[in-house]
């Protein structure tokens, strides 16, 4: 009888301690549940706030792109000012007038786009484009400097080559000191300007 009654107090407290054990564990797990909603919800929030600052970021730089928003403003206003400027570099080139050099400067006739390029005897591009049709706006100085210098006054050797595809669309208006003539190109290729075009420059020609 005692050994049946102390196995039965034996699992009384048994059960009384892992009922005990139980609730602790149900308050540990409680507590530890609350923590880590308690830190999702910390952490959530700060995600929102952060998400919610970008977007407001994101309006922001959109404002900028929009249909004449501040970005479009400022590449018009920059396109713009950088076709005034060239208008006005080609108003200053046409304008001036320099005595006593020597320049040409192409024609270009028929209804398309000519290609020209300009090499110095050792085969170095000086120049090369698209020529529209009409009176070009560069000035190619062969004998002294031009006295205002633009984007539009290119210096080159009075020994240069010029090549093109399409030498009968092509005249040269040659300012040389004293005189102007009108002159078409003769071939496609001229291998030296100063005779191909019989250009007069007084210091190689010893007058």
């Amino acid at each position: 009888m005692r050994l049946t009654r102390l196995l039965l107090y034996l699992a009384i407290i048994l059960s009384f301690i892992s009922i005990i054990m139980s609730i602790g564990s149900e308050i540990r797990l409680n507590k530890f549940e609350n923590y880590m909603e308690s830190l999702f919800n910390r952490q959530n929030s700060k995600v929102n706030d952060s998400i919610s600052t970008l977007n407001t970021k994101l309006e922001e730089i959109n404002k900028y792109f929009e249909p004449n928003g501040i970005v479009e403003k400022y590449i018009n206003y920059k396109s713009n000012l950088e076709k005034h400027l060239t208008d006005l570099e080609k108003l200053l080139t046409l304008a001036t007038e320099d005595q006593n050099v020597g320049y040409f400067q192409l024609y270009i006739t028929g209804s398309r786009e000519v290609w020209i390029g300009i090499k110095d005897a050792k085969d170095t591009y000086l120049f090369q484009g698209m020529l529209k049709p009409g009176l070009s706006p560069y000035k190619f100085y062969f004998f002294k400097s031009p006295s205002v210098k633009t984007n539009y006054t290119i210096e080159i050797p009075y020994n240069s080559k010029i090549q093109t595809a399409n030498p009968n669309n092509i005249y040269f208006l040659i300012e040389e000191p004293g005189q102007r003539r009108l002159k078409q190109m003769p071939n496609s290729k001229l291998e030296n300007i100063s005779e191909d075009l019989n250009l007069y420059i007084p210091t190689i020609r010893g007058e």
